[in-house]
């Protein structure tokens, strides 16, 4: 079966099917549905692009995802939830101190202003939240 490869609607259907089990989807759980999916999220150019560009592409459209990030860098973690999940996908992210991003029509832009503070270096989001590894951007990061 050749691989498709993401756009947004395969973006939303991944979050869809993921979060039946929790409203605040990560990343690494979306990868590993375009796995199972024979679905492309890498593209053939920057690492992961294919992905990122289905993000822009829902966020200039539809608008049917919201997004979260850990924080400004490459290692930021990131995960989406369907807009009906809004409110216990928020609650989710502030438990792990992630924060929501709106696009503006050119970038993503802070809700809030600023991404969130940077973790202390020897905490554990895991451990801290107690909630599961959420995956680095560095498995797909924004460039």
């Amino acid at each position: 079966m050749p691989m498709r490869v993401i756009t947004a609607a395969l973006l939303v259907e991944a979050v869809t099917e993921l979060s039946r089990g929790s409203k605040l989807v990560r990343v690494k759980d979306v990868f590993a549905w375009c796995d199972r999916h024979s679905v492309d999220y890498k593209g053939d150019r920057l690492k992961n692009l294919a992905i990122w560009e289905a993000d822009r592409e829902e966020a200039r459209g539809q608008r049917r995802l919201l997004k979260f990030k850990s924080g400004e860098s490459k290692q930021s973690r990131v995960g989406w939830a369907l807009i009906a999940h809004g409110d216990k996908a928020r609650e989710a992210a502030a438990r792990l101190g992630w924060r929501e991003q709106r696009w503006n029509g050119e970038a993503w832009d802070w809700l809030g202003g600023c991404p969130p503070p940077p973790r202390r270096p020897g905490t554990d989001e895991a451990t801290d939240s107690g909630e599961p590894d959420w995956g680095s951007a560095a498995e797909g990061s924004w460039p």
